[in-house]
Formats: C-alpha cells, sequence, structure tokens
C-alpha cells in the first residue's frame, strides 16, 4: 500500500541554506572553487524543479506566477554573486553558465504565468 507524502519548504530556509552556500563558496580554496560552485547549480537546478512540481497541482494563474517570482529571486540573487565570485577565480567555471540557464528557465516560466 503506498502513502502520500507531503513535502512543505520554507523560503526562508531555501533562502538561509542559499546563503550559507554562497557565503562558503566566497571563503573557498581556488582548488575547491568549482566543487563548491557545482553544489550550488545542483541546489539552484533541484530548486528549479521544486518550483515546477509546486506549480503543476496550482489551481490559480497569480499564485503560479507568485512561485515562479520567488524561486526567480533567489536565483537571481545567487547568479550575481557566483558571477562575481567566479571573475575572481582563474580558469572557466562551466557551472556559472549552467546556472544562467537555470535563471533563464525560471524566467521563461514566469512569463509563462504572469
Amino acid at each position: 500500500m503506498l502513502e502520500s507524502v507531503t513535502l512543505t519548504l520554507e523560503l526562508s530556509e531555501l533562502r538561509s541554506a542559499n546563503e550559507k552556500a554562497l557565503a562558503q563558496l566566497s571563503c573557498t580554496a581556488k582548488e575547491q572553487f568549482d566543487r563548491e560552485l557545482a553544489e550550488i547549480e545542483n541546489f539552484l537546478l533541484s530548486l528549479y524543479r521544486f518550483a515546477v512540481l509546486a506549480v503543476r497541482s496550482e489551481q490559480e494563474i497569480e499564485r503560479a506566477a507568485e512561485v515562479w517570482r520567488e524561486t526567480l529571486d533567489v536565483i537571481d540573487h545567487a547568479a550575481e554573486q557566483v558571477q562575481t565570485l567566479a571573475t575572481g577565480q582563474p580558469g572557466r567555471h562551466p557551472s556559472v553558465d549552467r546556472i544562467l540557464e537555470i535563471r533563464s528557465a525560471a524566467s521563461d516560466m514566469l512569463q509563462l504565468y504572469a
């Protein structure tokens, strides 16, 4: 017998986790920078996926738009900080490009609902 499980995520908790990861990234040695950056990328991708799932069951278009506004706000903030931190690190950082792609996808989703 399968049971249904409801997962509730508070945006403040997600913002807090994101801020901790970004703070840790700013203190990371260059040898570990890309690994930490990839973790932030994975976090933002998960946040995007949670928004997709949340909107799927939403009945009101304005509430769905609000989910995407809040999601985009978190991703925007992270993308700005990641870009700034990456400019101070030598080399190319593929996760930065993928984070910008996640940001673009979230923006496109907001456009659909707004």
